[in-house]
């Protein structure tokens, strides 16, 4: 892998490390300061992710062998973006939260929490994969992930027997779902960048 796509791959990655991180804590804190901070980072991975695109596509030559080139790094681009529009989804969800006062119970909580806890982990190992190319790091990713997805999936389908039973708020039920959606898009997005760089260190 090029330095310089390397370099703006670590920054994309980076800026959604750290909105990730400002939405886990809003949704521990649950206040408008806190949800807005998340929201603000939004347009910083916007912009890096943006950037990582027209970077690859100006570097690229013409021709069949520029575009075989620059395909995986333009597919993690689209990875990283769709990573983003989740963590944007999430902070609309807090903020309905928020606004309407709207409360889960203990059990919810603490499964968003693992599921987030679970995100975070993977994504921060994502940068090291970057740098390394380590291929047993890379496996470690993916049998990460399928574990975690078993466990989310898990989650969602209990939540819904429970709701069928009138055991939780019919009012919170879309926010938990959502949250957790839009956690397994953004592990799924990172083992599809994790692969895309396995792929990479192949040909290298």
């Amino acid at each position: 892998m090029e330095k310089d796509v390397e370099e703006r791959l670590i920054l994309v990655c980076r800026s959604e490390i750290k909105m990730l991180e400002l939405i886990f804590e809003g949704f521990r804190k649950l206040t408008e300061k806190s949800i807005k901070e998340a929201d603000r980072v939004k347009e910083e991975v916007r912009g890096n992710s943006a950037e990582l695109a027209r970077f690859v596509i100006e570097k690229s030559s013409p021709g069949a062998k520029g575009k075989e080139w620059a395909k995986p790094y333009l597919s993690m681009a689209s990875s990283f973006d769709r990573m983003g529009y989740n963590m944007e989804a999430m902070v609309d969800r807090l903020t309905s939260m928020e606004k309407d006062r709207i409360l889960f119970s203990d059990r919810a909580v603490k499964e968003v929490n693992d599921i987030f806890q679970e995100a975070m982990d993977l994504l921060e190992s994502v940068p090291n994969l970057i740098q390394t190319r380590n291929k047993l790091l890379a496996q470690h990713i993916g049998e990460q992930v399928r574990s975690i997805l078993m466990i989310a999936n898990g989650y969602s389908e209990e939540h819904e027997e429970r709701l069928v039973q009138g055991v939780c708020i019919p009012r919170s039920s879309p926010l938990y779902l959502g949250l957790i959606e839009s956690l397994k898009g953004i592990i799924a997005h990172t083992l599809e960048v994790s692969g895309k760089i396995v792929s990479l260190s192949r040909k290298s």
